[in-house]
């Protein structure tokens, strides 16, 4: 689907329809000029907006409050040197003209600048790619504005607030639609009279306050509008400060068992007051998918970490942020390690800044086989065991001279011992298997098990509570060991993890 751009100016537009309706009510002149504007629009696009939303079965009067909300009835540049009125980002059979807008930049923050939007031959030409945009949905879900279609909308104003949270996320944009339809009888109009109630000017003035955060986008307004909307707007919020962490986009992490009680969001939450909020459902999301995740934001004033996600491998799909709940990162145990390991000459792969799929996210530091063809051993200064959704994964942290970073054991050719250890505690229980199974009173720097001894030589039963400290995982086997106290002993002892339950 074409990306729909919302900002700045539009808003001034429709906060100053919403000012019109309630604080300058008493600007009688003002009021004429905005209505006869309006009528104007309404008469001059009726044709057009009839045969497009006859084309895709579509409410007249909603798409008519629409563009009239998105393009401040006609007036904004972007309107007027394209036909564009509904703010839709891209190009048209080839043809776009550049405006101004906000985006991300490669640290995921907001700036200035200038995108490329769909310039129309003609106005029905912007009225029916809305309707087309509408009937056909997303990318990722062709039926995400359904709930606007008039086999599945009973009135227009059914069809109106079915696109609050999905084509808009402010939560009166329904209103704000149906409002600017019974002010202009648009349903009259279109033959659509439904049996909503009218609405109050209190009303009038919060639903237009929601859609100035979510109107499409426009470049400039008149002077008039806009110098009228700014001695209403309210004193901007303070906004949290975030430091952002660019990725690789190789992460891919699936959602959390709670995951729906978190919001998917445009930004990180409370960074810009173009904050945007969705329900996975809105998306098309209903069951725990894997995501792929490029790029870490902390907030500076709750040291809180929020994930930039999309959920396509296409660098270029969608963007949404989340919060670090919302996603299962793999349980990962490390540990201090010595000696030295060789890097596979064969290998495909790389040695990476972070454990790929850790809430630290990764990006590639070298190519493995870039580091092996020195024929050398690498020093290594920590190890870890990564347990995902495919099993174990044994990493290394190679720390030699401007050689930095983290290599997978599959990656590696000789290791630094037998073993590779790293810390865990937990409580486990002596099991039934235990019987045959022995104990070893040692694992050395290289890893290498000791001296064993039977589990009635150490006075321990079935059933026994153990408190374990290290795990230890086999190279050779890729077989897991726990090193375990037992209660009435400081001695720690080496076993099998069939050994304890």
């Amino acid at each position: 689907m074409n990306k729909i751009i919302k900002h700045g100016l539009t808003a001034l537009l429709v906060t100053g329809m919403g000012v019109l309706f309630t604080a300058f009510s008493a600007q009688s002149t003002y009021q004429q000029a905005y209505a006869s504007t309006a009528s104007s629009f309404i008469s001059k696009y009726k044709n057009d907006v009839t045969k497009a939303s006859s084309k895709y079965n579509l409410y007249g009067s909603v798409m008519m409050a629409q563009a009239g909300l998105e393009s401040g009835w006609g007036q904004s540049q972007l309107t007027i040197e394209a036909n564009n009125f509904f703010g839709i980002k891209g190009a048209y059979n080839g043809a776009s003209v550049s405006m101004p807008t906000t985006e991300y930049n490669s640290n995921g923050q907001m700036i200035n600048t200038t995108a490329n939007f769909k310039k129309y031959p003609t106005a029905y030409a912007s009225f029916a790619d809305n309707g087309s945009t509408l009937r056909n949905g997303t990318s990722w879900n062709p039926k995400y504005y359904s709930g606007s279609w008039k086999e599945n909308a009973a009135t227009y104003q059914d069809a109106a607030n079915a696109l609050t949270g999905k084509y808009a996320t402010a939560p009166g944009y329904g209103q704000s639609l149906i409002t600017v339809i019974q002010t202009y009888n648009l349903d009259q109009l279109f033959g659509e009279t439904g049996d909503g109630s009218s609405a109050s000017s209190s009303t009038s003035a919060s639903s237009s306050s929601a859609a100035s955060s979510s109107t499409a986008s426009s470049s400039s307004a008149s002077s008039a509008t806009a110098s009228s909307t700014e001695t209403s707007m309210p004193t901007a919020p303070k906004l949290a400060k975030v430091k952002y962490y660019k990725a690789s986009g190789k992460d891919l992490v699936p959602l959390s068992s709670k995951y729906k009680k978190y919001y998917v969001y445009n930004h990180v939450k409370g960074s810009t007051t173009s904050e945007k909020r969705y329900t996975w459902s809105q998306l098309g999301v209903n069951s725990r998918v894997q995501v792929y995740l490029d790029m870490r934001g902390v907030k500076t004033n709750s040291s809180t970490n929020w994930y930039r996600l999309r959920f396509y491998s296409n660098a270029k799909a969608k963007k949404f942020w989340v919060s670090a709940p919302a996603l299962s990162f793999a349980t990962t145990y490390s540990g201090t390690a010595t000696g030295a390991l060789t890097p596979s000459k064969t290998s495909s792969g790389y040695i990476y800044n972070h454990i790929v799929g850790s809430s630290y996210l990764s990006k590639p530091v070298k190519k493995v086989k870039t580091i092996a063809a020195a024929n050398k051993g690498y020093n290594v200064n920590k190890t870890a065991l990564q347990k995902t959704t495919k099993g174990l994964i044994l990493w290394y942290r190679i720390a030699d001279g401007k050689t930095k970073g983290w290599i997978k054991a599959s990656d590696v050719v000789s290791y630094p011992g037998s073993v590779a250890v790293v810390n865990h505690k937990e409580t486990k229980s002596i099991s039934k298997n235990a019987n045959s199974t022995y104990l070893y009173d040692h694992a050395n720097s290289t890893g290498n098990l000791q001296k064993h001894y039977k589990l009635n030589q150490v006075d321990l039963q079935v059933g026994t509570k153990v408190t374990v400290d290290k795990i230890g995982y086999k190279v050779s086997d890729h077989s897991l060991w726990y090193r375990i106290s037992t209660p009435n002993s400081s001695t720690k002892y080496w076993v099998s993890s069939a050994f304890l339950s």
